[in-house]
């Protein structure tokens, strides 16, 4: 086990000895700490969402579509992207005109928000754009290609990711544990404890 390992667990240790007698008496208060924690942890990610090299409208996009989920009794609070499918294409014809379109593909499957949410967390790789198109030359493109690094090993383009989840477990157990502190010193005052 790492080091790090040990100093969290030892911190949630001295915490929950610290608050046991209230969680005990109020069962309420467990979960009212694990609300805070969460939305502490939510907030996070999304502070780091908002710094990471996105574009301005997809900010706002990839924050939506994190959701803070809770145990079923309270017992814990996770921050996960959703799984819904999100990525479609307008086709021309008499099935676009009426406003229906066709799933994006990624390897046979429907490219969901949460495959989205984790190429933008890791990094991908970029297609080798068919150079007997347009669009191949465009500004647009040339721009987007000035951001991608290429790997040394093999030569392939590859968009570095933003590792705003990375960044934020950095910071959530001494966010979450504050907010925790807070919550549970406002219930104690709010029972008279």
């Amino acid at each position: 086990m790492s080091r790090k390992a040990t100093l969290d667990r030892q911190a949630i240790q001295k915490f929950n000895s610290y608050w046991e007698d209230l969680m005990e008496d109020f069962p309420e208060a467990r979960a009212e700490a694990v609300r805070t924690m969460g939305q502490a942890a939510q907030r996070e990610l999304n502070a780091q969402i908002r710094r990471a090299d996105l574009e301005e409208d997809a900010k706002g996009t990839v924050i939506s579509w994190q959701k803070l989920r809770f145990g079923s009794w309270g017992g814990y609070a996770a921050v996960t992207p959703l799984g819904r499918e999100t990525m479609r294409t307008s086709r021309g014809g008499f099935l676009g005109k009426l406003g229906f379109t066709k799933p994006k593909k990624w390897k046979g499957t429907k490219v969901t928000t949460k495959m989205v949410t984790k190429w933008l967390e890791r990094g991908h790789g970029v297609r080798t754009p068919d150079t007997t198109k347009a669009y191949a030359w465009s500004e647009r493109r040339k721009k987007r290609n000035r951001k991608s690094g290429v790997n040394g090993a093999t030569g392939l383009r590859y968009v570095k990711g933003r590792m705003f989840y990375s960044w934020t477990k950095m910071k959530a157990l001494d966010l979450a544990l504050d907010a925790a502190n807070n919550a549970l010193e406002r219930f104690a005052e709010k029972k008279g404890v």
